[in-house]
């Protein structure tokens, strides 16, 4: 929380009289803080307290703030040929070439500009490529804002309120848009099986985060990622793999690289751009060969800044980056951390478990990793939101979700990684 008189709450103030909640986007507003410089690993407030950050964005900065590549490559593309609406961009066939090589289920490629436009894009796909109307989706999985999927995933669930299958996640949408999706729970295969046998010949599509980090970290069982392509296959169901988290940090080549099941339709994005506003959807030439100009057939993908030179340039370079040895490197920092933090919760002696993958983690107060989100929110999440305002006191700038996940970037160093494992213990220690 900014002191009062300080330049954040000034700051803070200001905005409040000219914007909804003082923010651009919900979750922001719920900082009492204004970040007014970036480096590296680390954040700065406007009263010059420095963070040590984990909420990277929620994602898009895997290299680290202000990458000086990144930065030189889209300064470049600024400056001699910028946004101009002709036809596909140079940079646009470069990344599209080096994502269809690394992307088990890209055969083509189109860009946009963020995950919400992605998964738009792939319900519209899906719709046009089977006929039928109604998606499957997991419980808690957050998949953007439109009506199309905005069910089931509430980030705050109130005192008293179950985080239903069936609840929207915000006013003003759709009662009918709502009503076209069916929610289970992950890892959940006899609901699953259940749900292909009543509706399979309605599905268009399956949804999932293949390694769910909505609301933390939460593998899938094994088996049960091979359990939706075989339904999806059987019933004519595109199967599509949300990796806007997952691609690009956990493999090169997505998630879906690691778990050897490949998916119809893959929406991506944050990782790619390193803070550039790039995301995109990927697939098989059957299926993206029916996006294009709003038609009959076709589905449409428009946006003014699809695919724009600088997004372009940034995703490039990161991509190239991570390519060589970055995704490694992601890999040991995040495993050092969590045996830290684990360390931590078992010196204190309190009842809390530490997840993630490669550069992902994080920590839920219950006795064993959560299966769902049922599980999730059954977990002590009182806890963990003293938890989290512990940490941001002590410096650590984590989301502003106590149950979602975290994540670092190359340009965290061990020393980074030290430093918030002590403060992680006396956190603990607080708050056991």
């Amino acid at each position: 929380m900014a002191p009062k008189n300080s330049d954040s709450e000034t700051m803070l103030a200001r905005a409040r009289k000219v914007i909804p909640n003082g923010a651009s986007s919900g979750g922001r507003a719920l900082f009492s803080d204004v970040i007014v410089r970036t480096k590296g690993a680390h954040v700065w407030n406007a009263d010059d307290k420095k963070f040590i950050d984990y909420l990277l964005a929620y994602g898009p900065i895997v290299l680290g703030h202000c990458d000086p590549r990144v930065n030189e490559a889209v300064a470049h593309a600024s400056a001699s040929c910028d946004l101009n609406w002709v036809g596909p961009q140079k940079g646009e066939i470069q990344l599209a070439e080096a994502v269809c090589e690394v992307m088990p289920s890209a055969d083509k490629v189109a860009f946009c500009t963020s995950g919400t436009d992605a998964t738009l894009h792939a319900v519209h796909l899906a719709r046009a490529a089977t006929g039928r109307r109604r998606l499957l989706k997991f419980h808690g999985s957050y998949h953007g804002w439109h009506d199309l999927l905005a069910v089931g995933s509430r980030f705050t669930v109130g005192k008293g309120r179950k985080g239903g299958l069936a609840e929207p996640n915000s006013a003003g949408l759709h009662p009918e848009a709502v009503a076209d999706v069916t929610v289970i729970e992950w890892n959940d295969f006899d609901g699953v099986r259940e749900a292909f046998q009543n509706h399979g010949k309605e599905f268009a599509a399956c949804f999932a985060e293949p390694y769910v980090h909505s609301y933390g970290c939460v593998a899938p069982e094994p088996g049960f990622l091979e359990l939706l392509r075989e339904l999806s296959s059987q019933h004519n169901v595109v199967l599509v793999f949300d990796e806007v988290k997952t691609g690009f940090r956990h493999h090169i080549g997505g998630y879906q690289a690691v778990c050897g099941v490949t998916p119809d339709l893959t929406a991506f994005g944050k990782a790619i751009g390193n803070g550039y506003s790039v995301a995109g959807i990927a697939g098989t030439t059957a299926i993206m060969d029916l996006l294009g100009s709003a038609s009959e057939t076709n589905a449409t993908i428009e946006g003014t800044y699809n695919a724009a030179p600088y997004a372009m340039a940034a995703g490039i370079t990161t991509l190239g980056i991570l390519r060589d040895n970055g995704i490694e490197r992601l890999y040991d920092l995040g495993d050092r951390l969590r045996a830290g933090l684990q360390q931590a919760v078992d010196t204190a002696g309190i009842q809390a478990c530490v997840t993630g993958y490669g550069s992902e983690w994080a920590i839920y107060f219950c006795d064993r990793a959560p299966r769902n989100y049922r599980e999730v929110l059954a977990s002590n999440t009182e806890l963990a939101e003293s938890w989290r305002r512990g940490m941001y006191e002590a410096g650590i700038l984590e989301p502003p979700f106590a149950l979602t996940d975290r994540r670092l970037c190359l340009a965290t160093s061990e020393d980074d990684i030290d430093q918030t494992i002590e403060a992680a213990g006396q956190v603990l220690a607080n708050i056991r």
